[in-house]
């Protein structure tokens, strides 16, 4: 019986941990609600991604989850304006100080992105460093302009 009461409660967790994580954005509005919402969907189709790299398979499918990130890349810069500071953004002050390092980051996940777009997907290999890319390019930014969660 305590098993069965353990396995409900860790069912019960893994259901609401997607909730959780959303739960930040329920207090979100304008911009910064629109660029939470882009940068979780961009987590979550890189998540996908990585999960197809990782288990070799439905490849083909990376490159419409790759479309969509390079779709939302280039709007990045424009989600930022100043003043959209207010909670519950996990945005740094950081960014409009160094607003020219920002473009640069965010120009670095656009050509990154652009990159895995391209890339064919029956070259597991490729696809791997194609996504470390992207990967990359999202956590140099998150590293000096979010704030850790």
């Amino acid at each position: 019986m305590r098993s069965a009461a353990w396995i409900a409660g860790v069912i019960t967790a893994m259901l609401m941990a997607p909730l959780a994580a959303h739960e930040g954005h329920e207090h979100a509005t304008g911009i910064v609600k629109e660029r939470m919402d882009a940068m979780e969907s961009m987590a979550k189709r890189m998540k996908a991604i990585n999960a197809r790299i990782k288990d070799k398979r439905e490849l083909a499918a990376i490159k419409a989850d790759a479309e969509a990130i390079a779709s939302l890349a280039p709007h990045i810069t424009h989600q930022f304006p100043p003043g959209s500071t207010q909670r519950p953004t996990q945005a740094r002050s950081a960014i409009w100080q160094n607003w020219a390092d920002f473009e640069r980051k965010a120009r670095a996940l656009e050509a990154a992105s652009a990159k895995l777009v391209g890339t064919g997907a029956d070259d597991v290999k490729a696809l791997d460093a194609a996504a470390r890319g992207v990967s990359q390019a999202c956590g140099a930014c998150h590293e000096k302009y979010r704030t850790k969660r």
